[in-house]
């Protein structure tokens, strides 16, 4: 089927004039006639009666004629759907995080701005985050360290220091301690979250390039349950700054002896990087850059 020549049929069937046709279509009247003629010889039929009151439709055309219909409407249908998408009046984001304390206020942003934009945030590990980015079940990740991929546009985000937690009554918070060397956590009960936590990477290796030899008593499989089991004086925990909360059972230490940090990275797939709401969104989450 010919779309240019259906469309030429369709404009007559609604206008009932070959020359308000070719008025509507802004092209000549011969054209309109070509595409008609065209369009009954390539499938035998007739499709118009041509009379001294104009053109009527025969039964064909105007079986056809609600076809067409039907089908230039569903076209003006998915012109909106796109111009909407990309006016960002609708649409969907769909975003994957290691944590949500640091995603969730650069969201809030974005929805106040696009507020008909629908978001969906995909919280896990750094595995789980980098597999949806790759496989593109999200459009964005935000995610604490990265190994470098050809495929994907990571930007440095945002730094974070690591930081030792104890329960509110452990003697090192009693004692009003802000800081602790590495040595001293030797014998204490250390909780840790499982190996592939980017966190507990940082700290193994400041561990073991100090020659300290600190082996954990338990381990936890997310930070919320790392943040219960200390806050029940079960062990000290380590974690990022940015993902404790104001908690009152917990007291926060620095480690004096050793630079911990993690960098939080803004992560999009290159294919994807010229889409509208992605880009939208990095206009956003530059406010939030530190």
């Amino acid at each position: 089927m010919n779309l240019t020549q259906l469309r030429a049929f369709d404009a007559v069937a609604r206008e009932g004039s070959f020359t308000r046709a070719a008025e509507r279509l802004s092209i000549s009247q011969p054209a309109v006639t070509t595409h008609i003629r065209a369009l009954e010889e390539r499938y035998e039929v007739s499709l118009f009666r041509r009379g001294s009151r104009g053109v009527e439709l025969t039964d064909v055309g105007t079986d056809l004629a609600g076809i067409s219909a039907r089908i230039f409407a569903m076209e003006i249908e998915a012109s909106e759907l796109l111009s909407a998408t990309k006016n960002l009046t609708r649409g969907t984001l769909r975003i994957a995080a290691g944590s949500p304390y640091f995603i969730v206020p650069i969201l809030a942003a974005f929805q106040k701005k696009f507020p008909d934009v629908h978001v969906g945030l995909n919280i896990g590990n750094s595995q789980k985050v980098t597999a949806d980015l790759l496989t593109e079940k999200v459009d964005l990740a935000l995610q604490t360290g990265w190994e470098e991929n050809s495929l994907v546009e990571a930007i440095p985000f945002h730094t974070h220091r690591v930081v030792v937690f104890c329960h509110h009554e452990h003697p090192l918070a009693i004692a009003d301690r802000h800081s602790v060397k590495l040595d001293e956590l030797i014998d204490e009960k250390m909780i840790w979250r499982e190996p592939q936590s980017i966190t507990r990477q940082v700290f193994e290796g400041a561990c073991k390039a100090a020659g300290v030899d600190i082996t954990p008593v338990m381990e936890v499989a997310s930070r919320e349950t790392l943040l219960e089991v200390v806050a029940a004086g079960l062990g000290l925990g380590i974690v990022s700054s940015h993902e404790l909360p104001n908690d009152q059972r917990i007291h926060v230490m620095e480690v004096e002896d050793a630079k911990l940090e993690t960098t939080e990275y803004l992560l999009t797939l290159k294919r994807r990087r010229d889409l509208r709401v992605v880009k939208e969104f990095h206009k956003v989450a530059e406010d939030f850059h530190g």
